[in-house]
């Protein structure tokens, strides 16, 4: 996971993809919290954000505050300030989907450190949903995850089959004088008994 480390593409509010990525889902209105630490006083290091977008890709999660530019996306000058937020699958454990009875639903996972990322140790990864889109948002974050370690590498980019209808109605057979659907003669060896009363 690394802080302020997503690049921006120009004019826009996309991040920049990383080879072999393919962006699959995003939500506007997502707050994030981001806790480590392991409790005692002076050790816990908490960074937030009220209101950005959270984009899910098939190798990252990338969360990008509603006021950061391309310019501004990896500032590093203030250590709180989270401009840009990155962490890759295969580094989120214990991934659930929480929809309190009060509230927007959220996203938790344990986040644990990358090598050169911005964020030593731990720590608990949290978007709430405000505006919706949460649910879908997890689960596909879950089944990127799933797949990376089932494999041990990223999945490829995979669209979605359309839906299947079934096969076409195949028109119906009718001879001068068989009944609508069947055919007018039995098929060829086939042999027809009448029932015995």
């Amino acid at each position: 996971m690394a802080l302020n480390a997503a690049m921006l593409e120009v004019g826009t509010r996309h991040p920049v993809p990383l080879p072999s990525e393919n962006f699959l889902y995003h939500c506007s209105g997502v707050k994030f919290e981001l806790k480590s630490g392991d409790g005692y006083p002076g050790d816990r290091i908490s960074y937030t954000s009220p209101s950005g977008t959270a984009f899910v890709s098939n190798q990252r999660i990338v969360f990008l505050p509603a006021t950061t530019t391309h310019e501004t996306s990896m500032d590093n000058g203030d250590p709180q300030t989270v401009n840009s937020f990155t962490i890759p699958h295969g580094n989120l454990q214990d991934q659930k989907f929480v929809q309190p009875l009060f509230g927007a639903n959220r996203f938790e996972a344990l986040a644990t450190p990358v090598a050169g990322g911005s964020i030593a140790g731990r720590a608990t990864l949290v978007l709430s949903f405000k505006e919706g889109g949460g649910f879908d948002f997890a689960n596909i974050a879950r089944k990127m995850s799933e797949r990376i370690r089932e494999t041990g590498d990223v999945p490829p980019y995979e669209e979605e089959l359309p839906g299947y209808d079934g096969p076409p109605p195949e028109p119906a057979m009718q001879a001068a004088g068989g009944a609508p659907g069947y055919p007018d003669e039995a098929p060829p060896g086939y042999e027809h008994h009448e029932p015995s009363r």
